[in-house]
């Protein structure tokens, strides 16, 4: 994937110390990594990584609109930069589990975008939706109300039917990492069920904020 600015990085960076403030639910043990930087409320037009989420993000109902091919396009660029992100040696023992959206997968609106970009990572990886939402809701960047984990955690459900046979290893994958909360009530529900199974997350982006408007431009001539 070909990008156009720093927003972006070819490689796999991990959410460190530096950067957990930003998704006050992680804790020091959890193990998650990103590829871009989506800059909230900034618009489509802000970044490529704001530009490549908007579009992954159109919904089901513009199918078949013009719209679509840019979804599609912009899918099939993220799953082919997780390819070459990731560890080749250890992809085959990876079982990828897309975080799952907050529409009911009987909605309309469902949209299995995750679970497209992981099957798109490398031919014959394992791709499992162990994990659902229970009943349509609200997504949680367009709720004035955020989730705690243990309260996700009840509005999700556990897919025991492709939980067979057990992973070595678990990557939940999602597109952007906001507060932390889907990725640690997911890890949670799969941790009760894998407690010696390692999880990480990896995520298109991650979400951060632009405060240079907060600040007072200097003049240095002054000095």
């Amino acid at each position: 994937m070909t990008m156009f600015d720093a927003s972006w990085s070819p490689k796999l960076r991990k959410i460190g110390e530096l950067e957990r403030g930003d998704h006050y639910h992680l804790t020091d043990g959890d193990d998650c990594y990103f590829l871009g930087e989506y800059t909230a409320r900034a618009g489509s037009q802000h970044s490529s990584t704001n530009q490549i989420i908007a579009n992954i993000k159109k919904k089901p109902s513009v199918r078949l609109t013009p719209q679509w091919q840019y979804k599609t396009r912009d899918m099939a660029r993220v799953a082919s930069a997780l390819g070459a992100a990731l560890n080749q040696n250890v992809l085959p023992s990876i079982t990828f589990v897309p975080i799952p959206p907050s529409k009911h997968r009987t909605d309309p609106e469902y949209d299995d975008r995750m679970t497209v970009i992981a099957k798109g990572i490398r031919s014959g990886v394992d791709v499992r939706e162990m994990i659902s939402s229970c009943a349509t809701r609200k997504a949680l960047h367009e709720s004035d109300t955020r989730l705690r984990p243990e309260e996700l955690e009840e509005l999700l459900e556990l897919n025991e039917a492709v939980c067979a046979p057990p992973p070595s290893r678990i990557v939940l994958l999602d597109d952007v990492i906001t507060t932390g909360s889907s990725f640690k009530a997911c890890s949670n529900i799969l941790r009760r069920k894998f407690p010696e199974v390692s999880i990480a997350g990896v995520f298109v982006a991650r979400r951060i904020f632009d405060y240079s408007g907060d600040f007072e431009v200097v003049d240095v001539s002054d000095f």
